[in-house]
């Protein structure tokens, strides 16, 4: 019986010490992710060592509220609903990555053609299109005609 508890006893101690390292290891990652400071690192580190519970309670009321991603998200999605009507009719070349306007059929630097002008109404439509969706004139080469009961 003695026996039996002694080992329960060393289960229980191991169990203890790991829990006791996660703890310390989970806070030092979540520093990581919410601050560059190392010394938010440190501090996170230190007083889960120091204090096993009561550190993690400690540290979880002196973290930052959101992690670094999250405050990127936070900026882009700041940025993008103040962008101008300018900057709006920009957008990346999908072959080079240059700034181009949004309306350009192919880019002015590498020549890529990503679209085509429908030859009715002269709107930009995609390449592999067969049809105008904007007019419903035939996109397929020779054929000028408005698709078949599509007026």
């Amino acid at each position: 019986m003695l026996k039996n508890l002694g080992s329960l006893l060393v289960i229980l101690g191991i169990y203890a010490v790991v829990l006791y390292l996660a703890i310390a290891y989970w806070a030092l990652k979540d520093a990581r992710e919410r601050s560059d400071s190392v010394g938010l690192h440190y501090f996170a580190l230190f007083v889960n060592l120091v204090l096993p519970l009561l550190g993690l309670l400690v540290y979880m009321l002196v973290r930052p509220g959101t992690t670094m991603v999250e405050r990127r998200a936070l900026e882009l999605e700041s940025e993008a609903l103040s962008m101008t009507s300018e900057e709006e009719d920009l957008r990346p070349c999908p072959a080079c990555g240059r700034e181009i306007e949004k309306d350009f059929i192919l880019c002015p630097y590498c020549q890529t053609r990503f679209a085509k002008r429908c030859p009715s109404c002269q709107k930009s439509v995609r390449l592999g299109w067969t049809l105008c969706p904007y007019c419903a004139t035939s996109l397929e080469m020779g054929k000028v005609s408005r698709a078949a009961g599509r007026d």
